[in-house]
Formats: C-alpha cells, sequence, structure tokens
C-alpha cells in the first residue's frame, strides 16, 4: 500500500478543485483557485506557516489574506475574482470539518446570502455543491472505517513534550489448542516484528489524519525500527514507502538501538539523508561519543547505565533532546 496521507491529500485537493469549480461557475480559473489551495492544504496538514498565531483559524485566515495580496499584485483586473475565492475559502475548514449535512447546509445558507461573496447561485448549482459535500464526508468516514479493527490496536507510552511510544497489541481470537506462551512467541517472532511496523505505520498515518481533523499537530511517535531488516532492503522500501510524506516523516520517528546503529552506519545515515526521522536508544554498547547524536530526532536514555548522568549533564553537547527512561 501506498503512502495513504498522500492518497488523502489528493482527495481534498480534488474536493476544494470542484467546490471551486461548481460555486465559481464560468468564472472559475485553476491559475487563480490553486495558490489557494496549495496554501490551505500546506497549512491545515503540514502545520506550515509564516505568521505567527496561535488560534489556528485566525492563523489560516492570515495565510489566506496574503497569498490573495499577493495575487492582486500580479492579476490587477482579476480583483473581484481573487476576493470572491479568498471569501468562498473562509468556509472550507468549517465544511471539511463537518461531521454531518445539518451542519454544513447552515454553513451554506450563510455562504450563499454572504455580502462579501459578489455570485449568484442557481439551484442546479446549490444541488451539485449539496451532493460535493455529501459524497465528500461519506468518503471521508469510509477512509477512516479502513483503519478501525478489534483485532488491532495502538497503545501509547507518553514520554515528554507530547513524544508518545508506539506499541501495537493484538486481540486475535485464536484456537484454545495453543499455548499463551506459543501466542506470544509467534507474535514476537522476527518475521512477525518485522510486519508489525508496517502496519503501525499505516494505522498511526490514519491517527495523525484525525489529530489532523481536529486541528492538532503536537504528537510525535516513536516506533521500534526492527533491527532484522537492515538486512532486507528491499523490505525497507517497501514498508517505508507507507512513510513517503514530509509531514508523516516529521511525525513518525524510527527508534534504533545504539548497537544496531554502529552496525548498520552507513544503512541509518541513509535513512536520514531521505528525510525520515530516526531517534536513537542508548545501550550497553554506547561509548559516550556525543558526534553523531545530534543526527537524531531524540535520543533515549536509560537510568540503569552508568553514563546516564553524562547524558543528562551533557545536553548541549548531545544538541539533541534527550529523554530519560
Amino acid at each position: 500500500m501506498d503512502c495513504i496521507f498522500e492518497d488523502y491529500i489528493k482527495f481534498v485537493d480534488n474536493f476544494l478543485s470542484n467546490y471551486f469549480k461548481i460555486l465559481l461557475g464560468n468564472k472559475y480559473e485553476k491559475r487563480l483557485v490553486h495558490p489557494f489551495i496549495d496554501k490551505y492544504i500546506r497549512v491545515r496538514y503540514y502545520n506550515e506557516y509564516v505568521v505567527k498565531e496561535k488560534k489556528f483559524v485566525a492563523r489560516l485566515n492570515k495565510e489566506l489574506n496574503n497569498v490573495a495580496r499577493e495575487m492582486i499584485k500580479e492579476n490587477e483586473d482579476k480583483i473581484d475574482k481573487i476576493k470572491n475565492i479568498f471569501a468562498l475559502f473562509s468556509y472550507v475548514l468549517f465544511i471539511e470539518r463537518s461531521e454531518n449535512l445539518i451542519n454544513v447546509n447552515a454553513l451554506l445558507k450563510t455562504l450563499y446570502s454572504d455580502k462579501n461573496i459578489t455570485l449568484e447561485y442557481n439551484e442546479v448549482a446549490k444541488q451539485e455543491i449539496n451532493d460535493l459535500i455529501r459524497d465528500y464526508i461519506k468518503k471521508r468516514n469510509e477512509f477512516f472505517k479502513l483503519f478501525e479493527s478489534n483485532e488491532f490496536n495502538l497503545i501509547y507510552n507518553i514520554y515528554e513534550n507530547d513524544v508518545l511510544m508506539v506499541d501495537l497489541t493484538q486481540e486475535c481470537t485464536i484456537s484454545k489448542l495453543y499455548s499463551e506462551y506459543a501466542v506470544e512467541k509467534a507474535y514476537n517472532s522476527e518475521l512477525v516484528y518485522e510486519n508489525r511496523i508496517y502496519l503501525e505505520i499505516l494505522i498511526l498515518s490514519s491517527k495523525i489524519l484525525e489529530d489532523i481533523f481536529h486541528l492538532d499537530y503536537s504528537g510525535n511517535y516513536i516506533v521500534d525500527f526492527p533491527s532484522s531488516l537492515f538486512d532486507k532492503p528491499k523490505k525497507i522500501i517497501k514498508y517505508l514507502k507507507a512513510l513517503d510524506n514530509d509531514y508523516l516523516k516529521s511525525k513518525i520517528n524510527l527508534k534504533i538501538m545504539y548497537k544496531d546503529y554502529k552496525a548498520h552506519k552507513k544503512d541509518v545515515h541513509t535513512l536520514i539523508n531521505n528525510g525520515y526521522s530516526v531517534c536513537l536508544e542508548l545501550d550497553e554498547t554506547y561509548d559516550i561519543d556525543f558526534s553523531n547524536l545530534l543526527l537524531f530526532s531524540y535520543v533515549f536514555v536509560s537510568k540503569k547505565y552508568k553514563y546516564y548522568d553524562i547524558i543528562i549533564n551533557s545536553k548541549e553537547d548531545v544538541k539533541t533532546q534527550v529523554i530519560s527512561l
């Protein structure tokens, strides 16, 4: 499966394009609309911004307003069209986040009477936009249901500053012929352990999209990266394809033990150079070498090791976030 985050972004992009095609009618121009859509997606789904504003809706509005200003400078003969696009965008976030058509209908009623919008809508356009939004809500809900499971669940161990360690639990019904020990051994076998990270990435991708739906960009997730995968480069490529998105790469961190880092430095550096967030857990093989620690998104250190105090007291030298275990 490809990156579901990317698939969802394409789904939203398509919805927004059709939203403006219907509401603008014969006044629709792709070159005027898409700079707004691109900015909306970058702010809404990647939490990117230039304007510093704590309230998300106000920040989004200011970012889109900046796009409108630049567009007007470049298209002085299209001022009315650009103003209409900007005004229509003030409804997009609320429509996109609507749980049902009852809320949407109230928003559309306000939109149709908005004095800042100098457009007229016939009954055909009103029905088309209603159908478009109904279809969007239906498909959005179906998308999230795909990742609901009674058999597999993610559990989180919260560290600090919204850093969460992720573990996948299974609730599969298995014949009583198999002992609990046998089931546990099979679940933690090398092959299953490798497959678990792929499933974790898929479910986490859905979880992160749900976070975004609720305007929550705070979570940073840690998943264990099986050391056995380093001997299976094709499998790494296949699994990490599900993580091939800049925002996901910044939110889902692959945790590697120090001994595995020492054994596979070249491969780990390749992951980092390809934009993946990699974090490191120091172990008994750690040799108090700070030189490469700054490459990692987080460094985990246990109090059981003698070097614990050295690391904690040398955070400025480590130059990355240190988390105590």
